[in-house]
C-alpha cells in the first residue's frame, strides 16, 4: 500500500513522541517527520536513530525520565503543539492476578499509565497558556 503524505501537514509543529523508537512508536515518529514536523523523542537506549530527530535517553518508567524528556523539549523545541502517548507494553508473566505480584503491576502503571500522566502534566500547562495543542493517546 502507498500512501501519500503532504510534506507540509505538520510543517512548524513541535511533536513530543513517548517510546518513539520501536514498532507503532517508531511509525509515529516517521509519520510526523514525513509530514514536515520537527519530533523529540525518547528510550532507555538510543538503537538505530532517525535522521532529524532529537533524541533524550531516558526511562519514562521513573519520574525523572518523564522530567528530563519534558525539559529537553522545552528547551530544544521551545514547546510542544502535539505529544503523542504512545509508551506502553507488558512484560509481565501470564496468569492473571494469581501470579502478578505488587512488583508487576507497579512496573506496569509506571510504563503504561504513569508515564502519560507524568508528561501531561509536565507540558500541558504550556499548551494551555499558549491556548492551543493537541494529545494524543494510543494504547
Amino acid at each position: 500500500m502507498n500512501i501519500e503524505v503532504n510534506p507540509n501537514e505538520f510543517a512548524g509543529k513541535r511533536v513530543l513522541v513517548s517510546g518513539g523508537t520501536k514498532g507503532l512508536g517508531r511509525a509515529t515518529v516517521e509519520r510526523f517527520l514525513a509530514g514536515g514536523a520537527r519530533v523529540i523523542t525518547a528510550a532507555r537506549t538510543i538503537k538505530d536513530p532517525i535522521d532529524g530527530v532529537d533524541y533524550v535517553e531516558a526511562d519514562l518508567t521513573k519520574a525523572e525520565g518523564s522530567q528530563a524528556l519534558a525539559k529537553a523539549a522545552l528547551e530544544r523545541l521551545r514547546g510542544i503543539d502535539i505529544l503523542a502517548h504512545v509508551v506502553g507494553g507488558s512484560a509481565s508473566p501470564a496468569g492473571g492476578f494469581a501470579a502478578l505480584t505488587d512488583d508487576h503491576w507497579l512496573a506496569e502503571l509506571n510504563l503504561n499509565r504513569l508515564a502519560t500522566v507524568r508528561l501531561d502534566r509536565l507540558l500541558i500547562p504550556q499548551m494551555l497558556k499558549r491556548g492551543t495543542g493537541t494529545v494524543v493517546h494510543i494504547t
